[in-house]
């Protein structure tokens, strides 16, 4: 693999793709892969073009990936290069790439991979999201917040509420079923749990035409309500600390109303990523919440350890691999969210406790979680993928 152009996203949320994008490219060029930075510009396709047909890549790379267009057609088919959709959301939202014959798809949950490979798409692979090596704490600065929560509100109950009007009875109350088993069981994947909870369903009497069931959005629905509620619920479970909250809500629901009652939550307007990363530098202890990542990681824990935080997470079966509970982070149980108020107040009583995981912690993110990483790590694979699309 010679080189590769990485394309700018065109939008995103908090700007948190631009800043990955950017990362990646210096990740790559320390590494001595050569690697161009490209943008598409509407007004200016045409030397976006030029600038890949005259001197063609080995393959591009960009994230969350190029959709088809509205004729259903892939940039990376067209021009018969590979294309790299390095995925940081679920892949239920991704699943047209399975029809591209020059895209290759890596996730940031292992069970995302099974996710395409059950749809019989093999060129998937796990790549979880990074940091840039040079990411530390500002030890310039005192600490200024004891707890901080960075993510928007989501309304699950009144995404709940909406599944009476838009799916059949059986397929909510699977969807139901599927959300508790998702929240206790570590290791169970939310569309696995709900696929067995449909399963259940339809053995119990007459069935239903799934083929007119849209099961793309009853898992994104399933999904929002996951999300929503274990961000509600780990938020709640904080009874003494000040818990500063930085998300945005929505014209029915906010965190404010949420709530309004909780005087020790201080809910401020949404930040871009940039701004986030100094707010973690000045947080004693971060909170991440990721229910709908089962074997994975997400740049929250990794960026807010970096940033000299405690990270207070849920547990997976990837992470655990890689920190140790009470070590190295702090895992919360989405069963147990009552436990999550204890160990905080523990750690915000102990500062040398606390520090001491934060050190161990940032030895690990930075040994094997940053961006340097991931390029070895693409290095290792896309060759692979590669040779077989040559073929």
């Amino acid at each position: 693999m010679k080189r590769v152009d990485i394309f700018m996203p065109p939008i995103s949320h908090y700007g948190v793709l631009p800043h990955f994008t950017v990362k990646l490219h210096e990740a790559m060029l320390r590494n001595g892969v050569k690697s161009r930075l490209l943008e598409a510009k509407r007004k200016d396709p045409g030397s976006f073009l030029k600038a890949i047909f005259s001197d063609p890549p080995d393959c591009t790379l960009s994230f969350n990936g190029l959709l088809p267009d509205d004729q259903g057609r892939f940039l990376a088919d067209m021009i018969k290069i590979p294309h790299v959709a390095c995925l940081v959301d679920y892949p239920y939202e991704y699943v047209t790439l399975t029809k591209s014959a020059y895209t290759i798809v890596t996730c940031v949950d292992k069970s995302g991979v099974d996710f395409f490979k059950q749809l019989g798409f093999h060129k998937a692979f796990f790549l979880p999201h990074a940091i840039e090596p040079g990411l530390m704490p500002d030890h310039t600065k005192k600490k200024e917040h004891d707890v901080v929560f960075l993510a928007s509100y989501i309304d699950f109950e009144g995404i709940r509420a909406g599944w009476k009007k838009k799916f059949p009875t059986k397929i909510r109350k699977a969807m139901e079923d599927a959300a508790e088993e998702a929240f206790s069981e570590l290791d169970i994947p939310y569309y696995k749990a709900f696929v067995s909870a449909l399963d259940r369903q339809m053995s119990k009497g007459p069935t239903i035409d799934t083929t007119k069931v849209d099961f793309i959005a009853v898992l994104q629905e399933l999904e929002l309500f996951i999300r929503g509620k274990d961000r509600y619920e780990l938020v709640k479970a904080v009874k003494d600390a000040k818990v500063d909250l930085f998300g945005a809500g929505d014209d029915q629901a906010s965190w404010k109303k949420a709530f309004s009652k909780q005087r020790n939550i201080v809910v401020h307007d949404p930040v871009p990523f940039e701004q986030a990363l100094s707010i973690m530098k000045q947080s004693k202890i971060v909170l991440n919440s990721c229910p709908w990542i089962k074997e994975g990681g997400h740049e929250r824990i990794f960026a807010g350890i970096a940033c000299g935080a405690l990270v207070i997470t849920n547990e997976n079966r990837y992470l655990a691999e890689q920190f140790k509970d009470g070590e190295s982070i702090v895992f919360y149980h989405p069963s147990r969210f009552e436990k999550a108020n204890h160990r905080i107040n523990e750690y915000l009583s102990n500062d040398s406790k606390r520090e001491h995981i934060v050190d161990k912690g940032r030895e690990i993110v930075l040994g094997l979680h940053t961006w340097d990483r991931r390029v070895e790590q693409l290095v290792r694979e896309l060759p692979q993928y590669l040779k077989e699309m040559k073929k």
